[in-house]
Protein backbone atom coordinates (compact mmCIF):
# COMPACT_ATOMS: atom_id res chain seq x y z
CA UNK A 1 0.00 0.00 0.00
CA UNK A 2 1.14 3.27 -1.28
CA UNK A 3 0.32 5.92 1.32
CA UNK A 4 0.82 9.91 0.43
CA UNK A 5 1.26 12.48 3.29
CA UNK A 6 0.41 16.13 2.18
CA UNK A 7 1.91 18.56 5.09
CA UNK A 8 1.23 22.43 4.39
CA UNK A 9 4.42 23.67 5.68
CA UNK A 10 8.06 22.58 5.52
CA UNK A 11 9.07 23.58 8.66
CA UNK A 12 9.26 21.13 12.14
CA UNK A 13 6.60 22.14 14.34
CA UNK A 14 4.11 19.67 16.46
CA UNK A 15 2.14 18.00 13.86
CA UNK A 16 5.03 17.84 11.64
CA UNK A 17 7.10 16.60 14.74
CA UNK A 18 3.56 13.67 15.09
CA UNK A 19 3.84 12.75 11.33
CA UNK A 20 7.47 11.90 11.55
CA UNK A 21 6.47 9.43 14.28
CA UNK A 22 3.68 8.03 12.28
CA UNK A 23 6.24 7.36 9.06
CA UNK A 24 8.61 6.00 11.60
CA UNK A 25 6.35 3.89 13.55
CA UNK A 26 5.00 3.08 9.89
CA UNK A 27 7.94 1.73 9.03
CA UNK A 28 8.63 -0.45 12.03
CA UNK A 29 5.21 -2.03 12.15
CA UNK A 30 4.11 -2.08 8.73
CA UNK A 31 7.34 -2.37 5.96
CA UNK A 32 5.19 -2.60 3.34
CA UNK A 33 3.85 0.23 3.64
CA UNK A 34 5.56 2.71 1.06
CA UNK A 35 5.17 6.59 2.41
CA UNK A 36 5.52 9.90 0.62
CA UNK A 37 5.76 13.15 1.22
CA UNK A 38 4.17 16.39 -0.69
CA UNK A 39 4.44 19.63 1.47
CA UNK A 40 3.71 23.06 -0.01
CA UNK A 41 7.04 24.77 0.85
CA UNK A 42 10.68 23.85 1.38
CA UNK A 43 11.82 23.16 4.88
CA UNK A 44 13.37 20.74 7.39
CA UNK A 45 10.59 18.42 7.40
CA UNK A 46 11.66 16.82 3.80
CA UNK A 47 15.19 15.65 5.02
CA UNK A 48 13.46 14.75 8.17
CA UNK A 49 10.68 12.53 6.66
CA UNK A 50 13.40 11.01 3.67
CA UNK A 51 15.51 9.80 6.46
CA UNK A 52 13.08 7.57 7.89
CA UNK A 53 12.66 6.50 3.77
CA UNK A 54 9.79 8.03 2.92
CA UNK A 55 9.41 10.15 -0.67
CA UNK A 56 9.45 13.55 -0.68
CA UNK A 57 8.34 16.45 -3.07
CA UNK A 58 7.14 19.76 -2.96
CA UNK A 59 4.19 21.97 -4.62
CA UNK A 60 5.20 25.41 -3.40
CA UNK A 61 2.34 27.73 -2.75
CA UNK A 62 2.04 31.31 -3.97
CA UNK A 63 2.83 33.63 -1.17
CA UNK A 64 -0.70 35.23 -1.40
CA UNK A 65 -2.09 32.06 -1.15
CA UNK A 66 0.10 30.71 2.32
CA UNK A 67 -0.50 34.17 3.79
CA UNK A 68 -4.44 33.41 4.05
CA UNK A 69 -5.86 31.98 6.82
CA UNK A 70 -7.78 32.23 10.55
CA UNK A 71 -5.80 34.71 11.98
CA UNK A 72 -5.73 37.09 8.80
CA UNK A 73 -9.05 38.09 8.93
CA UNK A 74 -10.01 37.19 5.62
CA UNK A 75 -12.89 34.77 3.95
CA UNK A 76 -10.35 31.95 3.13
CA UNK A 77 -12.85 29.79 1.39
CA UNK A 78 -13.65 32.53 -0.97
CA UNK A 79 -10.41 33.96 -1.21
CA UNK A 80 -8.08 30.62 -0.90
CA UNK A 81 -9.30 28.52 -3.40
CA UNK A 82 -9.97 31.75 -5.40
CA UNK A 83 -6.54 32.26 -5.38
CA UNK A 84 -5.55 28.66 -5.94
CA UNK A 85 -7.83 28.76 -8.91
CA UNK A 86 -6.78 31.78 -10.62
CA UNK A 87 -3.18 30.78 -10.55
CA UNK A 88 -3.73 27.29 -11.36
CA UNK A 89 -1.81 26.13 -8.46
CA UNK A 90 -5.06 23.85 -8.06
CA UNK A 91 -5.15 22.02 -10.91
CA UNK A 92 -1.38 21.55 -10.66
CA UNK A 93 -1.75 20.04 -7.14
CA UNK A 94 -4.18 17.57 -8.37
CA UNK A 95 -2.17 16.80 -11.50
CA UNK A 96 0.65 15.92 -8.37
CA UNK A 97 -1.57 13.95 -6.57
CA UNK A 98 -2.38 12.31 -9.67
CA UNK A 99 0.93 11.09 -10.77
CA UNK A 100 1.98 10.10 -6.63
CA UNK A 101 -0.87 6.69 -7.86
CA UNK A 102 -1.58 6.78 -3.77
CA UNK A 103 -3.66 4.14 -2.68
CA UNK A 104 -4.63 6.94 0.25
CA UNK A 105 -4.18 10.31 1.13
CA UNK A 106 -3.34 11.34 4.61
CA UNK A 107 -3.30 15.21 5.22
CA UNK A 108 -1.70 16.65 7.99
CA UNK A 109 -3.02 20.13 8.19
CA UNK A 110 -6.20 22.49 7.55
CA UNK A 111 -4.62 23.88 4.30
CA UNK A 112 -4.00 20.42 3.00
CA UNK A 113 -7.03 19.46 3.95
CA UNK A 114 -9.11 22.31 2.25
CA UNK A 115 -6.46 22.21 -0.73
CA UNK A 116 -6.51 18.30 -1.17
CA UNK A 117 -10.56 17.67 -1.29
CA UNK A 118 -10.75 20.69 -3.41
CA UNK A 119 -8.49 18.74 -5.69
CA UNK A 120 -10.77 15.73 -5.50
CA UNK A 121 -8.87 13.07 -5.04
CA UNK A 122 -9.94 9.67 -6.55
CA UNK A 123 -8.30 7.67 -3.59
CA UNK A 124 -9.64 7.64 0.22
CA UNK A 125 -8.72 10.84 1.65
CA UNK A 126 -8.00 11.12 5.83
CA UNK A 127 -8.14 14.28 7.57
CA UNK A 128 -5.60 14.20 10.75
CA UNK A 129 -6.78 16.53 13.04
CA UNK A 130 -4.32 18.29 15.26
CA UNK A 131 -6.31 21.46 16.12
CA UNK A 132 -10.04 21.92 17.28
CA UNK A 133 -12.54 22.87 14.12
CA UNK A 134 -14.67 24.91 15.59
CA UNK A 135 -12.11 26.99 16.99
CA UNK A 136 -11.08 28.54 13.95
CA UNK A 137 -13.80 30.43 12.73
CA UNK A 138 -13.42 30.44 8.91
CA UNK A 139 -12.09 26.43 8.95
CA UNK A 140 -14.96 25.36 10.92
CA UNK A 141 -17.35 26.96 7.96
CA UNK A 142 -15.05 25.31 5.75
CA UNK A 143 -14.19 21.97 6.42
CA UNK A 144 -18.29 21.09 6.78
CA UNK A 145 -18.44 22.40 2.91
CA UNK A 146 -15.64 19.66 1.54
CA UNK A 147 -16.34 16.74 4.14
CA UNK A 148 -17.70 14.47 1.50
CA UNK A 149 -14.81 14.32 0.05
CA UNK A 150 -13.19 13.16 3.13
CA UNK A 151 -13.42 9.20 3.98
CA UNK A 152 -13.00 10.05 7.83
CA UNK A 153 -10.95 12.03 10.23
CA UNK A 154 -8.18 11.18 12.59
CA UNK A 155 -8.33 12.94 16.19
CA UNK A 156 -5.18 13.48 18.43
CA UNK A 157 -6.89 13.80 21.56
CA UNK A 158 -10.34 12.32 22.80
CA UNK A 159 -11.22 16.09 23.00
CA UNK A 160 -10.63 17.21 19.58
CA UNK A 161 -12.74 14.30 18.30
CA UNK A 162 -15.53 15.66 20.79
CA UNK A 163 -15.43 18.57 18.72
CA UNK A 164 -15.12 17.44 15.72
CA UNK A 165 -17.75 15.11 15.45
CA UNK A 166 -20.54 18.25 16.44
CA UNK A 167 -18.72 20.38 13.31
CA UNK A 168 -18.24 17.62 10.54
CA UNK A 169 -21.39 15.26 11.39
CA UNK A 170 -21.71 12.44 9.63
CA UNK A 171 -18.53 12.00 9.12
CA UNK A 172 -16.94 9.38 10.82
CA UNK A 173 -13.81 11.09 13.67
CA UNK A 174 -11.91 8.40 15.45
CA UNK A 175 -9.52 9.23 17.94
CA UNK A 176 -5.55 8.07 18.30
CA UNK A 177 -4.47 9.71 21.03
CA UNK A 178 -1.44 11.20 19.56
CA UNK A 179 2.63 10.08 20.95
CA UNK A 180 5.96 10.85 20.90
CA UNK A 181 9.30 8.93 19.91
CA UNK A 182 10.16 8.69 24.12
CA UNK A 183 13.49 6.85 23.59
CA UNK A 184 14.49 10.12 22.28
CA UNK A 185 13.80 11.90 25.33
CA UNK A 186 15.78 9.99 27.76
CA UNK A 187 18.85 8.15 28.23
CA UNK A 188 22.55 8.76 28.44
CA UNK A 189 22.57 9.49 25.40
CA UNK A 190 21.07 12.88 26.04
CA UNK A 191 23.49 15.76 26.44
CA UNK A 192 22.32 18.99 27.82
CA UNK A 193 22.46 22.10 26.44
CA UNK A 194 23.82 25.30 27.59
CA UNK A 195 20.78 27.22 27.92
CA UNK A 196 22.55 30.02 29.49
CA UNK A 197 24.96 30.28 26.37
CA UNK A 198 21.95 30.21 24.35
CA UNK A 199 20.31 32.90 26.15
CA UNK A 200 22.98 35.46 26.05
CA UNK A 201 23.12 35.40 30.09
CA UNK A 202 25.61 34.67 32.37
CA UNK A 203 26.89 31.90 33.63
CA UNK A 204 24.81 29.99 36.70
CA UNK A 205 25.72 26.70 37.64
CA UNK A 206 23.59 25.57 40.71
CA UNK A 207 20.26 27.31 39.54
CA UNK A 208 17.12 26.10 39.27
CA UNK A 209 16.27 26.31 35.45
CA UNK A 210 12.04 26.54 34.85
CA UNK A 211 11.24 26.71 30.56
CA UNK A 212 8.38 27.86 28.51
CA UNK A 213 8.92 25.74 25.49
CA UNK A 214 6.57 26.59 22.25
CA UNK A 215 6.52 28.50 19.07
CA UNK A 216 5.98 31.82 18.92
CA UNK A 217 1.76 30.95 18.20
CA UNK A 218 0.24 34.31 19.85
CA UNK A 219 -2.26 31.71 21.92
CA UNK A 220 1.37 29.68 23.41
CA UNK A 221 1.01 31.53 26.65
CA UNK A 222 4.42 33.96 27.00
CA UNK A 223 2.87 36.99 28.53
CA UNK A 224 1.21 34.33 31.44
CA UNK A 225 4.73 32.89 32.05
CA UNK A 226 6.47 35.80 32.36
CA UNK A 227 3.05 37.36 34.39
CA UNK A 228 4.11 34.15 36.72
CA UNK A 229 7.39 34.03 37.31
CA UNK A 230 7.63 37.52 37.42
CA UNK A 231 6.22 36.72 40.95
CA UNK A 232 9.41 34.44 41.76
CA UNK A 233 11.96 37.18 42.63
CA UNK A 234 12.62 34.66 46.18
CA UNK A 235 13.72 31.78 44.28
CA UNK A 236 17.67 31.39 42.99
CA UNK A 237 15.87 30.47 39.93
CA UNK A 238 16.17 31.14 35.95
CA UNK A 239 13.19 30.96 33.35
CA UNK A 240 13.56 30.83 29.73
CA UNK A 241 11.18 30.66 26.42
CA UNK A 242 11.93 28.36 24.05
CA UNK A 243 11.21 28.46 20.52
CA UNK A 244 10.58 29.99 17.08
CA UNK A 245 8.50 31.20 14.38
CA UNK A 246 6.39 28.44 12.17
CA UNK A 247 4.07 29.68 9.76
CA UNK A 248 3.62 32.39 6.75
CA UNK A 249 -0.20 33.34 7.77
CA UNK A 250 -0.66 37.20 8.97
CA UNK A 251 -0.96 38.02 12.47
CA UNK A 252 -0.48 34.40 13.92
CA UNK A 253 2.58 34.87 16.18
CA UNK A 254 4.84 37.07 18.65
CA UNK A 255 8.21 38.01 17.92
CA UNK A 256 11.53 37.54 20.04
CA UNK A 257 11.78 40.81 19.85
CA UNK A 258 8.40 41.49 21.36
CA UNK A 259 8.94 38.84 23.81
CA UNK A 260 12.23 40.81 24.76
CA UNK A 261 10.70 43.82 24.75
CA UNK A 262 7.96 42.46 27.54
CA UNK A 263 10.89 41.07 29.71
CA UNK A 264 12.38 44.42 29.80
CA UNK A 265 9.33 45.71 30.53
CA UNK A 266 8.67 43.71 33.68
CA UNK A 267 12.41 44.33 35.05
CA UNK A 268 13.26 40.58 34.60
CA UNK A 269 15.97 40.97 32.79
CA UNK A 270 18.89 38.46 33.63
CA UNK A 271 16.69 36.32 35.06
CA UNK A 272 14.57 34.98 31.96
CA UNK A 273 16.30 34.27 28.76
CA UNK A 274 14.76 33.59 25.27
CA UNK A 275 16.22 31.27 22.96
CA UNK A 276 15.41 30.69 19.17
CA UNK A 277 13.80 27.18 18.18
CA UNK A 278 16.49 24.41 18.88
CA UNK A 279 16.60 21.58 16.75
CA UNK A 280 18.29 19.63 19.66
CA UNK A 281 15.14 19.93 21.69
CA UNK A 282 15.88 16.40 23.73
CA UNK A 283 19.25 18.72 24.80
CA UNK A 284 16.53 21.36 26.30
CA UNK A 285 14.40 19.56 28.43
CA UNK A 286 18.08 17.36 29.65
CA UNK A 287 19.02 21.21 30.59
CA UNK A 288 15.68 22.22 32.46
CA UNK A 289 14.09 21.01 36.28
CA UNK A 290 10.40 22.39 35.41
CA UNK A 291 8.81 23.05 31.97
CA UNK A 292 5.96 25.01 31.62
CA UNK A 293 3.12 24.50 28.76
CA UNK A 294 0.83 27.29 29.48
CA UNK A 295 -1.50 27.79 26.33
CA UNK A 296 -3.97 30.63 26.51
CA UNK A 297 -6.72 28.24 24.67
CA UNK A 298 -7.18 24.52 25.25
CA UNK A 299 -4.36 22.51 23.72
CA UNK A 300 -5.55 20.18 21.35
CA UNK A 301 -3.11 17.28 22.85
CA UNK A 302 0.05 19.41 24.04
CA UNK A 303 3.27 17.36 22.63
CA UNK A 304 5.25 19.28 24.59
CA UNK A 305 3.62 18.10 27.78
CA UNK A 306 4.16 14.20 26.36
CA UNK A 307 8.43 15.07 25.16
CA UNK A 308 8.73 16.67 28.95
CA UNK A 309 7.05 13.89 30.42
CA UNK A 310 9.36 11.33 28.62
CA UNK A 311 12.65 13.47 29.36
CA UNK A 312 11.28 12.90 33.16
CA UNK A 313 10.77 16.59 33.75
CA UNK A 314 8.19 18.21 36.30
CA UNK A 315 5.58 19.57 34.05
CA UNK A 316 3.04 22.43 34.97
CA UNK A 317 0.59 22.58 32.69
CA UNK A 318 -3.17 24.60 31.70
CA UNK A 319 -6.03 22.08 32.46
CA UNK A 320 -7.65 21.50 29.36
CA UNK A 321 -8.18 20.04 26.03
CA UNK A 322 -6.09 17.05 25.28
CA UNK A 323 -3.69 17.65 28.42
CA UNK A 324 -5.95 16.21 30.81
CA UNK A 325 -5.58 13.20 28.80
CA UNK A 326 -1.85 13.10 29.68
CA UNK A 327 -1.62 14.37 32.81
CA UNK A 328 -2.86 13.20 36.54
CA UNK A 329 -2.46 16.24 38.67
CA UNK A 330 -0.84 15.97 41.48
CA UNK A 331 0.97 12.58 40.63
CA UNK A 332 2.04 12.58 36.75
CA UNK A 333 2.71 16.47 36.54
CA UNK A 334 0.45 19.75 38.09
CA UNK A 335 -2.27 21.37 36.65
CA UNK A 336 -3.36 24.66 36.75
CA UNK A 337 -6.63 26.81 35.19
CA UNK A 338 -6.88 28.19 31.70
CA UNK A 339 -5.62 31.69 32.08
CA UNK A 340 -4.13 32.00 35.66
CA UNK A 341 -1.15 33.09 36.10
CA UNK A 342 -1.28 33.53 39.79
CA UNK A 343 -2.49 30.38 40.09
CA UNK A 344 0.79 28.86 37.57
CA UNK A 345 2.94 31.15 40.02
CA UNK A 346 1.95 29.21 42.93
CA UNK A 347 2.67 25.82 41.30
CA UNK A 348 5.81 26.49 40.45
CA UNK A 349 6.32 27.94 43.83
CA UNK A 350 5.54 24.51 44.89
CA UNK A 351 8.50 23.00 42.90
CA UNK A 352 10.87 24.99 43.02
CA UNK A 353 10.78 25.10 46.98
CA UNK A 354 11.31 21.34 46.78
CA UNK A 355 13.61 19.55 45.09
CA UNK A 356 11.90 15.73 46.04
CA UNK A 357 9.24 17.13 44.78
CA UNK A 358 10.27 17.77 41.71
CA UNK A 359 12.10 14.54 41.53
CA UNK A 360 9.02 12.25 42.40
CA UNK A 361 6.32 14.17 39.72
CA UNK A 362 9.46 13.51 37.22
CA UNK A 363 9.49 9.86 37.53
CA UNK A 364 6.21 9.05 37.61
CA UNK A 365 5.75 11.52 34.45
CA UNK A 366 8.23 9.28 32.77
CA UNK A 367 7.01 5.70 34.05
CA UNK A 368 3.27 7.06 32.30
CA UNK A 369 4.88 8.30 29.25
CA UNK A 370 6.30 4.90 28.36
CA UNK A 371 3.23 3.25 29.09
CA UNK A 372 1.11 5.82 27.76
CA UNK A 373 3.01 7.95 25.06
CA UNK A 374 5.21 5.81 23.21
CA UNK A 375 4.68 6.62 19.18
CA UNK A 376 5.36 2.71 18.51
CA UNK A 377 1.02 2.14 18.95
CA UNK A 378 0.67 5.20 16.34
CA UNK A 379 1.49 2.80 13.26
CA UNK A 380 -0.05 0.15 14.06
CA UNK A 381 -3.56 1.70 14.98
CA UNK A 382 -3.26 4.10 11.97
CA UNK A 383 -2.51 1.15 9.34
CA UNK A 384 -5.30 -0.68 10.43
CA UNK A 385 -7.42 2.41 9.12
CA UNK A 386 -5.75 2.91 6.30
CA UNK A 387 -6.11 -0.85 5.06
CA UNK A 388 -9.85 -0.75 6.33
CA UNK A 389 -10.70 1.82 3.77
CA UNK A 390 -8.38 0.57 1.09
CA UNK A 391 -10.09 -2.68 1.29
CA UNK A 392 -13.55 -0.79 1.54
CA UNK A 393 -12.67 1.01 -1.78
CA UNK A 394 -12.25 -1.93 -3.36
CA UNK A 395 -15.06 -4.13 -2.52
CA UNK A 396 -17.78 -3.84 -5.47
CA UNK A 397 -20.60 -1.37 -4.58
Amino acid sequence: MKVLFVNPIGQLGGAEHALLDLIASLKDCAPSVRASLLTFEEGPLLGEAAALGATTAVVPLPQRIAALGDSGGVDVFASLLASARSAAWLPELRRRLLAETPDLIHTNGFKAHVLVAAARPRVPLVWHLHDFVSARPLMSRILPRLKRQASMALAVSEAVARDARKVLEPLRVVTVLNAVRTSTFEGSHVVPVDLDALAGLPPSPSTTRVGLVATLASWKGHDLFLEAVSGLAAHAARFYLVGGGLYSTTGSQRTLEELRARIHSLGLAGRVGVIPFQRNIAGVYAALDVVVHASTKPEPFGRVVAEAMSAGRAVVAVASGGVLEQIEDERTGFLFPLGDALALRERLDQLLRSSPLRARIAGAAITHARRHLDASRLGLAIHAVHAQLVADRQQPG
